[in-house]
């Protein structure tokens, strides 16, 4: 087990600005999806078809929003005065983006109490996409009272402004906050509407002072001003924005070539793109509010719930007003992943538009949900297709070699990580990860001096990095390699991070193997604790109390690891250990037969070489 998958983090966006979480509330339980465990039963009915119902349940725990939302209007169809299920079909249409979430939105409006920032947004969305304007605004202006909805409020109103003739009064209302965090957003804004009217000075105008007051990089503002730029004649100009938009970015830089082919394309022409890029904005402060949240617990994972289906639902709104806006989908697939609803991501991203500039990162979203979702096999042709498609990029081959070495084609991952150091050392970025992964693959591959030069190199770069001094520190107790060297590296990775489970394994394991049975037990115990599923720790664990004279305990230890279902490796060495105590193999959960008294305690299993997680 010294092999482990350390994957690209992958940033769907490329927008920098910290968010304080008082800007992003948590909407109202009583008016969507916000139940940590799926919908709340609906009470005091007799109609309910409870099939239905319960075939909904399941699919909101699947993340299948699309058969949720047909089984609650099935159930609601049965029951149609049951306003709490009427609700529930409602959230889930929306969630779903189905077309009748709207005629649910105007059923739900017909009960005063029952009205909610959800059903104004939805009744806004489609008067909008009918052309119904000033309809359109009333319904934003109800929406506004939320507190998220609220930040965005500007946004949604311009565009309606500026869809009915009135740009001035639609720029001017942007530009009138000067106190809100969200200034240079509204700026951004304020200069595409400025653009759409037809009034191109304004608009550079205002792009210029949206780039002065950003607090980052912004996908839009950069290729807004690239594209105004480039359309007046200033063409280096408007390449040297892309090229500082993808130069700090590995995965938005897959882009590059394409963001620079269509560099004179304005990414909104359209009232219906502002809005969308509006929510999707909402969606991005929910999500960073998440990211800052970070606590821990019941409650914890209960507001990260309601966020990410509240951003899950701006990102419902983004891409019904506009279905080719990938930003949008690279992050609810972000969040669906996230969520762990796989094939919900994988549709989400299937549906990108293949002439799109961001493609190629849709692409590499993909392959990485592909391979970390146990689909290495998928993903292998989308990488090798990306690597003709954009050769030399770290990124695409530390991402292939990590799925090659989920096949266990070592050959080939060692060869993907190969390329990978290549292009780093090129561009005189070394990178300690890429060492580290391809050790591993040469560990894997059995060649363990390859492993250990990779690995000592990486220290080079990163010495107190514990994860690399306990893959060292335990490789060579694997190879009875100067034992005293990596009780050291396995002592210095403990003193690093003392609560880490397999570096406690891994320390008691050497103190063991130099014959410290005192202070390796101990240690081992604690790692058992800590990991009691981990048969590799219940085999040193059990290897340890044998060696003690602990027969009994130590049989026990072994039949318990026995149980946990260990890899190949780790199963020869506890059936060799068995066999050596004299005792037949017995999975934990049946009667274990006990060591027999007559067995020395200095028979001790054949040593084969084992696997460890670091």
């Amino acid at each position: 087990m010294l092999f482990c998958r350390l994957m690209p983090t992958v940033f769907l966006l490329s927008a920098t600005m910290l968010v304080s979480p008082a800007l992003a509330a948590v909407p109202e339980p009583g008016h969507g999806p916000l139940h940590k465990d799926g919908p709340v039963e609906p009470t005091g009915s007799r109609h309910i078809d409870s099939e239905a119902y319960l075939r909904g349940i399941v699919a909101v725990r699947m993340g299948d929003d699309t058969q949720a939302a047909q089984a609650f209007r099935t159930a609601l169809q049965a029951d149609p005065a049951n306003t709490e299920l009427l609700r529930q079909a409602f959230v889930r249409n929306v969630m779903a983006g189905d077309p009748q979430a709207v005629e649910l939105a105007h059923l739900v409006e017909k009960t005063p109490q029952d009205r909610s920032v959800v059903s104004a947004l939805v009744l806004g969305n489609d008067a909008a996409v009918r052309g119904a304007w000033a309809d359109a605004a009333q319904y934003y202006r109800r929406a506004g009272e939320d507190p998220m909805t609220h930040l965005i409020l500007p946004l949604l109103l311009a565009w309606c402004e500026q869809a009915q003739g009135h740009a001035d009064a639609a720029i001017e209302s942007l530009l009138h906050p000067q106190t809100s965090l969200l200034l240079p957003f509204y700026t951004l804004h304020a200069g595409i509407i400025a653009q759409v009217a037809g009034q191109s000075e304004r608009a550079e105008a205002l792009f210029e002072r949206a780039q002065k007051i950003m607090p980052g990089e912004d996908m839009l503002l950069a290729r807004s001003q690239a594209a105004w730029l480039w359309n007046h004649g200033q063409q280096d100009k408007a390449r040297a924005l892309i090229r500082k938009l993808v130069g700090a970015d590995s995965i938005l830089g897959l882009a590059g070539p394409a963001l620079q082919a269509n560099i004179g394309h304005y990414p909104v022409t359209s009232m219906r793109e502002g809005i969308a890029h509006a929510y999707v904005l909402s969606a991005f402060l929910l999500r960073q509010q998440a990211r800052e949240q970070g606590a821990e617990g019941e409650s914890a994972a209960l507001n990260l719930f309601q966020i990410n289906e509240a951003a899950r639902l701006m990102l419902g709104f983004a891409l019904g007003m506009d279905p080719t806006l990938v930003d949008a989908r690279l992050m609810l697939a972000e969040i669906q992943d996230n969520e762990q609803h796989f094939t919900a991501a994988r549709e989400t991203l299937a549906h990108v538009p293949p002439q799109d500039p961001l493609a190629i990162v849709a692409t590499l979203r993909l392959a990485v949900l592909e391979t970390t979702n146990d689909h290495p096999e998928e993903a292998i042709p989308l990488l090798r297709h990306l690597s003709e498609q954009a050769p030399g990029r770290i990124v695409i081959e530390r991402a292939l070699g990590t799925a090659l070495s989920q096949t266990k084609d070592w050959k080939g991952a060692i060869a993907a990580y190969t390329r990978a150091i290549d292009l780093a050392n090129a561009q005189k970025m070394p990178d300690w990860t890429l060492l580290f992964l391809r050790g591993m693959a040469y560990h894997e591959a059995g060649d363990w001096a390859a492993a250990k030069a990779d690995t000592r190199a990486a220290l080079a770069y990163a010495p107190d990095e514990p994860l690399l001094l306990n893959f060292l520190g335990y490789g060579m107790v694997e190879q009875h390699e100067d034992l005293a060297e990596a009780e050291k590296l396995l002592r210095k990775a403990h003193e690093l991070d003392v609560h880490d489970a397999a570096i406690t394994d891994s320390l008691g394991w050497v103190r063991v193997e130099r014959g410290d049975l005192a202070g390796g037990i101990p240690l081992l115990e604690k790692a058992a604790e800590q990991t009691p599923e981990d048969p590799e720790v219940n085999y040193h664990l059990g290897e340890a109390y044998w060696r003690m004279g602990r027969k009994a305990e130590a049989v026990d230890q072994w039949n318990v690891a026995l149980g946990l279902h260990p890899s190949a490796a780790d199963e020869a060495l506890i059936r060799a250990a068995l066999q050596k105590a004299g005792v037949p193999a017995t999975p934990a959960g049946e009667q274990p037969a006990a060591a027999p008294a007559s067995a020395p305690a200095s028979a001790q299993p054949v040593q084969e070489q084992g696997k460890h997680t670091p």
